[in-house]
């Protein structure tokens, strides 16, 4: 995992596999190519003092990085691919991050240095739908660059 201001400048696109990142990573991805700067896609995983079983294992912190990284890989691929078979522009880079901790402050540790923090809407329908999400709330009051909060 690369640190905070490693690619200055960057768009830093908060992905977690829902509808509202992927919908923020295709932001993400317009931004930096009309920018030319680098994109980097940061899905933050909870570690293993947080998880337990029924059996009470926890897992593997390895394992549970890996998994991870091949999520946040694979959705990255997955939208690059949609995009070039749409014919839309490509970022110079796209880096595929990870880092554990809670999505709210893995964001805003990773807005230090960034051109724009993007992240997406979660709101569910009827006035939820209004209402940012804690995520997207945090990271419009705490990020240290511009925030984009895009619906999906």
């Amino acid at each position: 995992m690369s640190e905070p201001g490693s690619a200055t400048g960057a768009v830093v696109v908060g992905v977690d596999g829902s509808d509202g990142s992927r919908a923020a990573l295709e932001y993400g991805m317009d931004e930096a190519a009309r920018r030319g700067v680098p994109v980097r896609a940061i899905m933050a995983y909870a570690g293993p003092d947080v998880w337990s079983s029924a059996e009470g294992i926890i897992p593997d912190a390895r394992i549970l990085h890996d998994a991870a990284a091949r999520d946040v890989r694979a959705i990255v691929d997955e939208v690059s691919a949609a995009r070039a078979a749409r014919g839309a522009p490509a970022p110079p880079v796209v880096e595929a991050d990870i880092a554990m901790g809670p999505a709210s402050t893995v964001l805003i540790h990773h807005s230090r240095g960034a051109a724009v923090l993007v992240v997406g809407h979660r709101g569910r329908g009827g006035l939820a739908s209004r209402v940012i999400g804690s995520v997207g709330l945090s990271a419009v009051i705490h990020a240290e660059c511009t925030v984009v909060v895009v619906r999906d």
